[in-house]
Formats: structure tokens, C-alpha cells, sequence
């Protein structure tokens, strides 16, 4: 399933970092948006990079729109779902 969403970031979660099967590093940044056209509901979303760091990422207040999927997985019997990013687009801050 493929969505977009508009909104402000609210909190960065911290960084996971590793390295991979072929030796590359890899990064994963979790955030917390509030989503300007559902009544401001908060939305828990990653950007993944297995290519190293990713660059040039939004920071609280950033005004973004993204582009994202979910996905289920399950793991020992329990289900969750993952709400991956795959575009993100700066719009402003808060402020601005």
C-alpha cells in the first residue's frame, strides 16, 4: 500500500545503525509527524539507507510531505506493521 501525508515533525527518535550482509554501513531514523489533514494525529514513520547515512535528513519542525508504504511482518506469532518512507519532501518549518 502506497500513501502520502503532510505534516510537522514532532520527534526524532534515536538513530540504529549496522552493517550489512555485503559490508556496507546501513541507517535507520525513526520520526513522529503530526499529520496536518487528519486532525493533527501523530505518525510514527522510518527512512531506511543501506548505502551508508542518510543524507541531508529532517530535523523537529521541518514541515515535510512523504511518500510512504506499509508493511506487515510477523514475528513469533505477532503481527506489526512498518510505515517505510521512500520520499521525503522539505516544505518549511513550523515557524516559517
Amino acid at each position: 500500500m502506497r500513501c502520502k501525508a503532510t505534516g510537522v515533525i514532532t520527534v526524532e527518535l534515536p538513530t540504529t545503525r549496522g552493517i550489512g550482509k555485503t559490508d556496507k554501513d546501513w541507517e535507520r531514523r525513526e520520526y513522529v509527524m503530526k499529520v496536518e489533514d487528519i486532525d493533527r494525529k501523530p505518525l510514527k514513520f522510518s527512512m531506511i539507507s543501506y548505502d551508508g547515512p542518510i543524507l541531508d535528513p529532517p530535523v523537529v519542525g521541518d514541515r515535510i510531505t512523504i511518500g510512504f508504504s506499509i508493511e506487515a511482518s510477523e514475528n513469533k506469532g505477532r503481527w506489526f506493521n512498518d510505515i517505510k518512507a521512500y520520499n521525503v519532501q522539505r516544505r518549511g518549518s513550523e515557524e516559517g
